[in-house]
């Protein structure tokens, strides 16, 4: 069941959880599309609980409309902030001024934060008293980032949910309430397409499909990388398609002209991935764990980010032999290597199990919103609605891959026909 059955369904009897999502972004979309992935299940399990999920977001998001099934209030991010040409100081006064405000008539019963446990301006500490209880995300970062300040603002939450294994650099190993969720990503296998669905999509039923992305796309050097890498995909595979995923940062000139080039501007690509013979696309958090939960072969090439460490992320599974690694300096030859690798990597994501980071998250934060409120709800019985929340997704998934087997028989047999 999604959001807009949960509120066609709600009764005026169901007691309300107000939860904030404060996601912090400019030139990327982590933040943003990971609380939503949290904020969605948290929704599901609230309906199941018989609990009526009253969420909002805040964000400093170029991008605020990946956020579609709830109330999102947009504040200036601070590369927008420098852009305009503002003045620093006075503008980041206003906005902090802004987000007290909100908290202020939120009256929420816990505030989620993502990566930053500072806030975008710093202004967590004020933030704290207004909500009943707080959540931080921590999920892995460079280690250089992870001061002394860092850890200190981190103690000030109430719990801690890491998206990752229990092997990831984190910013406090010892915060009396960090839980390890697994990963977090979006692709949903009840939401998705089969193979032979999305390849008809986008009429490649008979052609090698694939997508090729560079994140949110608000990395300067977007529209270059994308047009240099449409131009090797197509020497090397001319009679492929090639869907390209224009994410909403996205400020370059998108290529109607060719025909093997389907431009893709829509947030919801994932659910084509089962669907992609390979991807190719730089290695932020979202994108490289959708790709994976869809068993799609990635390609990855690493952008320099503040607190993200994409090249780590990228050398972890390709010793695994899960992806494979762009050289920056041979492309053609290393993409090569990568098309020579396919059916191993192909081979090694089918063994891989579905991550259920979100629907753990959401697990967590309801559980810690619950602890002050008046609504009693044992953890045992939000428990019981993570397990069964994900045996239907493992479900999904194995119906896909059936599917999928059914109809590579079906062509075989006409084949030999």
């Amino acid at each position: 069941m999604d959001y807009e059955e949960i509120n066609n369904n709600q009764g005026v009897n169901m007691k309300s959880l107000r939860v904030v999502f404060y996601a912090i972004n400019g030139t990327g979309l982590g933040h943003i599309t990971r609380l939503n992935n949290i904020a969605e299940d948290a929704a599901i399990l609230c309906e199941r609980l018989g609990i009526k999920p009253t969420f909002e977001f805040l964000t400093t998001s170029d991008a605020p409309s990946v956020v579609s099934k709830f109330i999102t209030t947009k504040l200036p991010s601070k590369t927008t902030i420098r852009q305009l040409g503002l003045p620093v100081r006075s503008t980041t006064a206003a906005v902090k001024s802004q987000i007290i405000s909100f908290m202020t008539g939120a009256r929420a019963d816990c505030i989620v934060l993502d990566t930053n446990p500072k806030g975008s301006y710093g202004e967590f500490p004020f933030l704290r008293d207004l909500a009943r209880t707080s959540v931080f995300i921590d999920r892995e970062k460079k280690s250089d980032v992870i001061d002394s300040s860092f850890k200190k603002h981190v103690k000030l939450f109430d719990s801690v949910i890491v998206p990752e294994s229990q092997c990831a650099i984190v910013s406090d190993l010892f915060h009396p309430n960090m839980v390890y969720s697994g990963k977090i990503h979006s692709f949903k296998p009840e939401k998705s397409y089969s193979r032979k669905d999305s390849k008809e999509f986008f009429g490649a039923s008979s052609k090698t499909l694939i997508y090729l992305s560079s994140g949110g796309g608000g990395d300067p050097q977007s529209e270059s990388q994308l047009m240099e890498w449409i131009n090797i995909l197509t020497n090397k595979l001319p009679l492929a398609k090639i869907i390209v995923g224009y994410g909403p940062l996205y400020k370059g000139t998108i290529d109607y002209s060719r025909d093997n080039v389907i431009p893709y501007t829509n947030t919801n690509i994932n659910q084509f991935f089962p669907g992609f013979d390979f991807a190719v696309s730089a290695a932020g958090y979202n994108t490289f764990e959708e790709l994976k939960a869809a068993r799609c072969p990635g390609f990855f090439y690493a952008l320099e980010k503040g607190m993200d460490d994409q090249l780590q992320r990228i050398e972890t599974l390709s010793k695994q032999q899960l992806c494979g690694l762009v050289d920056l300096t041979q492309k053609e030859q290393s993409l090569n290597v990568f098309l020579s690798q396919l059916d191993v990597i192909k081979e090694q994501l089918s063994k891989q199990p579905y991550e259920s980071g979100s629907v753990y998250a959401a697990a967590q934060v309801l559980k810690t919103a619950l602890s002050k409120r008046d609504i009693f709800i044992p953890d045992f019985a939000i428990d019981n609605q993570v397990n069964e929340l994900i045996k239907q997704r493992i479900k999904s998934l194995n119906n896909l891959k059936a599917i999928d087997a059914a109809q590579g028989q079906l062509c075989t047999l006409k084949a030999k026909a």
